[in-house]
């Protein structure tokens, strides 16, 4: 029996067939996880997406993104003078200038843009956790940032705050890079993103002054000429900004739609926090999240105590998300108050990512059962926010000049007060009525508003009263005087109607004088005929 020997082709002894060990499961498993986790980011992109177009994006203009569009709305110079005279840096608005050239001119195209970098946010946050504390972290602080409904909210709305989160995320990227892997790229990309950061928004700064005060203490952790690098990135972020500072103070700039702030309190401090996680809430439900402050203290006080040496990127993270806040509230005390949780917005990747680490520490159960906790809370608060009329941060004015739209005729008048709130009433209004303002502004003078003056009350409101016969009121942002305006006209006018939409928008209407219609029908009740 003939037996046919089959020979193989010679074959070179590979690195894998010469260990007895093949490459190819692992890549298969490295597959597996890529397709797994951009299947992941996929979905998150899509629900934030269908959120914002559905619903978000919908909700009626506000008082900021109205002064957005009336910004972007001019030419690049008249658009530079318009920032200098307000308190923020043009890189968002010449952002926003050239994207409504190209997407359109309504609120929800100008809103897109803000989605755009919120979007991008999300798989950069995955990123930065993935490299810092492994793929499961970043992907945990991927959801809480798609599900965030503080980042939903400025994700819809046309202002910088999603720009301020992006860029503060993919300076920390770099920044942690500058002490983990500090090639060349991460500190170019480091100083750029620096730079961009400054030229969106001045709080920036603070996200600097933490980077800096986290260098000087673990020194030791970066590599030789490194605060030689970040002198130069100081340089490469004063010759961006400095600028920019020279045309403000050249202008001789001074804002004229600054609105009234009052100094924080304690419950301000721990309410940023509690709205970066639970969004924007009644006073009555934010009382009670506010009140497990003391509990989720002492749960991360547990963690650290079993984690005492605390790896570099976890004092980082707890430095950048607190050293801004804390800086915020105690210079509202002593420059100015101006302390808000959307400018404080920087800290909130840091935030997410701190958590990702402490829930990381517990044991598995233990940690599954309060990432589960977490997640739940805050998915509550996004529905909670996006479906309740009584969410403090909606301003319906769309609705208020709806009805403007129906009722004013033209021998009425509209007044608002504060002055600046022209601007979201004229994106809606169609109606035949004059509008005034109360102090009375004319806006198209170079200039801040007059301020109030209560002595100067009844002659401005005389002047704006002239022959007409209705006064709709419509009274938003008090400014410490909208009480006063009110009860002058309850004081000597008719009250009509009071119709109120959201939390400090309420709309009054006077009868300012009669016809003689109405006259004689009034004589005629009092003194019938015989």
């Amino acid at each position: 029996m003939n037996t046919k020997t089959i020979t193989k082709p010679y074959a070179a002894p590979t690195r894998e067939s010469e260990q007895g060990y093949s490459f190819a499961p692992v890549l298969k498993a490295q597959a597996t996880t890529l397709v797994g986790t951009g299947i992941f980011l996929a979905s998150l992109l899509l629900f934030v997406t269908a959120l914002s177009v559905a619903v978000l994006s919908k909700e009626s203009i506000r008082l900021d993104e109205a002064q957005s569009l009336w910004q972007t709305g001019r030419s690049v110079p008249g658009l530079l003078a318009a920032v200098a005279e307000d308190v923020h840096v043009p890189l968002y608005h010449l952002l926003l200038h050239a994207w409504r050239l190209f997407a359109g001119e309504s609120i929800e195209a100008a809103r897109f843009l803000s989605l755009l970098f919120f979007l991008g946010s999300i798989p950069l946050i995955y990123h930065l956790g993935r490299e810092t504390y492994g793929r499961s972290v970043g992907m945990f602080a991927a959801f809480l940032l798609a599900l965030s409904p503080f980042m939903n909210w400025y994700g819809s709305e046309a202002r910088m705050y999603s720009l301020l989160a992006f860029l503060a995320l993919l300076n920390q990227l770099f920044f942690v890079r500058t002490f983990q892997k500090p090639d060349r790229a991460a500190w170019i990309g480091y100083a750029l993103s620096a730079a961009a950061g400054m030229l969106t928004h001045y709080f920036f700064a603070f996200a600097l002054v933490a980077q800096a005060i986290f260098f000087f203490l673990k020194k030791d952790a970066f590599a030789p000429g490194s605060l030689r690098k970040f002198i130069l990135s100081a340089a490469v972020i004063a010759l961006a900004v400095l600028p920019w500072l020279a045309y403000v103070f050249t202008l001789g700039a001074a804002s004229n739609t600054r609105p009234l702030l009052y100094p924080p309190s304690s419950v301000d401090f721990f309410n940023v926090y509690s709205e970066m996680l639970f969004g924007f809430q009644t006073d009555h439900l934010n009382t009670v999240i506010v009140s497990l402050w003391p509990l989720t203290v002492l749960l991360g006080f547990f963690a650290l105590r079993r984690n005492r040496r605390l790896s570099a990127e976890t004092l980082y993270f707890i430095i950048a998300m607190t050293v801004p806040i804390v800086a915020a509230f105690g210079l509202s005390f002593v420059v100015r108050p101006f302390f808000l949780a959307r400018y404080l917005i920087l800290s909130l990747p840091a935030l997410y990512l701190f958590l990702g680490w402490l829930f990381a520490t517990y044991p598995p159960r233990l940690g599954f059962a309060l990432k589960t906790a977490l997640i739940a809370a805050m998915f509550l608060g996004l529905a909670v926010q996006t479906l309740s009329a009584q969410t403090p941060v909606k301003e319906e004015y769309q609705a208020a000049v709806a009805y403007l739209n129906r009722a004013v005729r033209p021998q009425d008048i509209v007044i608002l007060s504060a002055p600046f709130t022209i601007y979201p009433i004229e994106y809606y209004y169609t109606g035949t009525a004059a509008i005034g303002t109360l102090p009375i502004w004319n806006r198209f003078e170079h200039g801040p508003i007059p301020p109030f003056i209560e002595a100067n009350l009844g002659a401005e409101v005389e002047q704006l009263k002239g022959k007409h016969r209705k006064a709709y009121l419509l009274l938003s942002y008090d400014q410490g005087y909208e009480e006063t305006v009110r009860q002058y006209f309850a004081s000597r006018f008719e009250q009509l109607e009071h119709r109120r939409y959201s939390r400090g928008l309420s709309l009054y209407v006077y009868k300012l004088r009669y016809d003689e219609t109405e006259i004689a029908a009034a004589v005629n009740a009092l003194f019938p005929a015989p």
